[in-house]
Parts: structure tokens; sequence; C-alpha cells
């Protein structure tokens, strides 16, 4: 059978009703792969809104586990106060929703004067509960609390310790990761494991081709669109033999689209399949001629061309360096950040300027390395907090102490430390120690796109 993303989703669906009605449970751990992570959360926001299909209700708590269990449930306590704070959205308003869906038999408020923490939760949660109309003693708070990349302190270690003291009208929901489980309780204690079995990257890329015809349509649009998914498909195929022939099916294609977008694109796929089957002399080829048609694009104010030239001018330095050509592909980073600077792309100024930093490391130039690495970190603080704690930043911050340690005196290296305080919290020192992070090696591979 053919797996779609609604066939996913449904058999979610169907894993949750073996536990649905099942009364000896106090925690629910979906055991997924990675892929799978995405389309669970998914799940567990549809059954917290209107159109849910199970009777529990349930709720979202965001606050992070980081390592003080006191700590953690003041955090909580503070972020269930503000489910009845005035929202200035009220398409996020929870409480005002009820409200007007008559789903409660009084008004209700949380006592705040009562001390932050466990105990008041758990108090105040049962007395909500009992003002959601019709109620019965089946029907469960199910409190969910997302699985947090990148973070050194992991919610199990709380989940254990309050798992027994849980009131039996609410339950608890996180997500563990396959390759590496955490959440592992005593079989005595209330907890079930589901382990959906999904085939997510099937659908997503079968989600993709659903709308792009076949080989026979006159539609050469949903064949272009087709054929690209062909193309990085073939490079994963017997070492990639059929790649070129799917990258001339790709041209032909455009030939008949006329369109100057099309053809860019073209050759920036081109250039992408010839990187990954390590055909570096065709890869070069095409990336130059899609940074040229895509800084063409630019200059007309067409905005479908910074994406493709970005993207382009992060593999033709990672071509420059697979050749040991650093100074060139320096130059390709200098270009690449002071132009997304221009275009106000945070991320990839950050990338530029990581990655430029890295060569000078290579170089023997720790004092540029390390000044790259601040400027690395200063368009990194324009993201978002979450995105600081789940991407590169966190290699730009290990480099920059690493590099401190080396090149400054212990003020700076102080200043430095209470920066990233600020900028990704308290435990930046552990949350850099992690394994990808503070394991990784100075050194970079070759591939660095």
């Amino acid at each position: 059978m053919t797996a779609s993303i609604a066939q996913e989703f449904y058999k979610l669906r169907d894993e949750w009703q073996t536990i649905d009605s099942l009364q000896t449970w106090k925690l629910a751990v979906w055991v997924a792969e990675y892929p799978d992570v995405d389309i669970i959360d998914k799940f567990l926001e549809i059954e917290r809104s209107p159109v849910g299909t199970f009777n529990d209700l349930f709720f979202r708590f965001d606050s992070e586990y980081k390592g003080n269990a006191a700590d953690f449930e003041v955090l909580l306590w503070e972020e269930f106060l503000s489910w009845f704070n005035d929202c200035p959205h009220p398409e996020l308003d929870m409480y005002t929703a009820l409200v007007n869906s008559g789903l409660l038999t009084q008004p209700f408020q949380p006592d705040r004067t009562l001390q932050p923490g466990l105990t008041s939760l758990w108090q105040e949660l049962l007395r909500f509960r009992a003002c959601i109309k019709d109620i019965d003693k089946h029907t469960h708070f199910c409190l969910y609390f997302p699985v947090v990349l990148y973070h050194t302190h992991n919610i199990a270690v709380w989940l254990k310790k309050v798992l027994n003291g849980v009131p039996k009208e609410i339950r608890l929901v996180t997500i563990d990761f396959a390759q590496d489980r955490r959440v592992k309780l005593k079989p005595s204690a209330p907890c079930v494991y589901l382990y959906p079995k999904l085939n997510m990257l099937d659908a997503v890329k079968n989600e993709m081709k659903k709308d792009c015809g076949n080989y026979n349509t006159v539609d050469a649009e949903a064949r272009f669109t087709r054929q690209i998914i062909e193309v990085m498909e073939s490079t994963t195929k017997d070492k990639g033999k059929t790649t070129p022939k799917e990258i001339h099916k790709l041209f032909s294609i455009v030939r008949e689209m006329h369109s100057p977008a099309a053809q860019t694109g073209s050759w920036m796929v081109a250039a992408q399949a010839y990187y990954a089957i390590r055909d570096v002399a065709n890869s070069h080829v095409y990336t130059d001629k899609a940074i040229a048609a895509s800084a063409e694009a630019m200059q007309q104010q067409d905005t479908a061309g910074y994406p493709v030239w970005k993207s382009c001018m992060m593999l033709k330095a990672a071509l420059l360096y697979g050749e040991k050509k650093r100074k060139a592909a320096l130059e390709v980073y200098e270009q690449l950040a002071d132009t997304a600077a221009a275009y106000g792309d945070a991320y990839t100024v950050m990338e530029g300027r990581r990655l430029a930093g890295h060569l000078h490391y290579e170089l023997k130039e720790a004092n540029t390395a390390f000044e790259y690495m601040l400027l690395a970190l200063s368009a990194g603080a324009y993201l978002e907090p979450p995105v600081r704690r789940q991407s590169t930043f966190l290699h730009a911050a290990y480099m920059a102490v690493f590099l401190a340690k080396r090149v400054r005196n212990a003020e700076q290296e102080e200043e430095l430390q209470a920066q990233l305080a600020e900028w990704l919290g308290e435990d930046w020192e552990a949350l850099l120690q992690q394994e990808g992070v503070g394991h990784a090696k100075i050194k970079r591979k070759t591939s660095i796109i």
C-alpha cells in the first residue's frame, strides 16, 4: 500500500485507541523514530483542539526542564496561570474558547495566592476540571510535554520522580526517541509505551508526487516537479549511475517550459545531484550557472533569486573546501554573509561567518577565527531563543569558548560567558557539552553544507 500522510496520521489514532479506555496508566510515552516526531506532535495538537477525537482533554506545557525539579514546577505553575491571562490573540485564547462553547458550568480563575509548585498545580487543575460541563470520571486531563531537542537535561528524570503522585484524573504524555531511550520506568509503574510503525519518509515523498502527474501528462510543470524527485532519488541508487540520465531528462523538460526560473532551478538541482555522487567537475559547472542566473534575477528584484543563490553559494564553498582551496571558499562565505545581511537573513549571516571562522582556524589564524565566531553569534542573536538552542548557533558558541581560552584573557572570557548565558540561558555550558557540540571535532569534515 502506498504510504500517505493521512494514512500515517490514522495509524496514530489507532495506536492511541488501544490505551484510551484503559484506566490503569498515568503516563503515556510515544517511542518514536526521528522522522515521526513531528506528526505525533501534530496528532496531540489536534487532540488539544475542538476537532479532537478522544474524550480526554489535552493541554500542552512548553516549559523546559533544566535539571531542577522545584524550578521546573514553578515554571509549570506560572504557565498554567498564563492560560487565564487576557490574550491579545482571541484565536489562541483557550479559556475564552471554553466559555464561548458553553463547556463550563461556572467561570474559573486560578487561585494566584497559592504557593507556586506542583501541589498547587494539581489542586487547581482538578478544580478547573470540576468546572467542565458533563465531565465523567473516565475523562482525564492529558498534559502533553513536548520532546526538547539539544537539551542536556531530559524530562524523564522529573517524570519518574512525580509519576506516583499524579492525581487519578490527570494523565501525562510525552515523546521519547527510539534511538536514545530516556523514559524507562519499571514494569510495575503506571506507564504505557506506544510504538507506532510509521513510514513518514515515503509518505512525504508520495505527497510531493501526488499532484505532479506522470510522464504521459502534457503538463510540463508537473513532469518537471516529478523529475526533480527522480533526479535526487537516483543519487542514492546504484552509486548514482543513472543520475546523469535523469538530469538530462530534467533539462529536456525545462526546454519545453521556456521558463528562466525553471532553467535556474534545474541547474541548482543538477549541481546538488552531481555533488551527491561526487562528480565535482559537473557540480562546479552547474553551480556557477545557477549562481550567475540567480544573481541576475536578484538584480531584477525577483524574490525567487535569493534562495537559489544562497543555496548554490553554500554548495560552491563546499566544493572549494573539498579541493582544499580555503581562501577561495573564504571569499564565497564573505560574499554570502554580506548579501544575507542586506536581505535581513540572520540565519545565513550566522552560517557564513561561522564557516568562515572555521576556515580561519584551519589556516591557523586563531584571533581572526575568534572574531568571526563573535560575528556569527551576533547575527544568531537575532534568531528566536528556541532556534538558537537547536541550531548551529551552538557550534559557533562552542568554538568561541574554545578559542577564547587561547586568544583572550580571563576577563574577556567571563564577558563572553555572561553573553552566552543571556543568549542561551543559564544552562549554556551544559548545553554546549552535549553530544554533537562539545564532543564534536574542532576540524570540520569535507561535507559542510
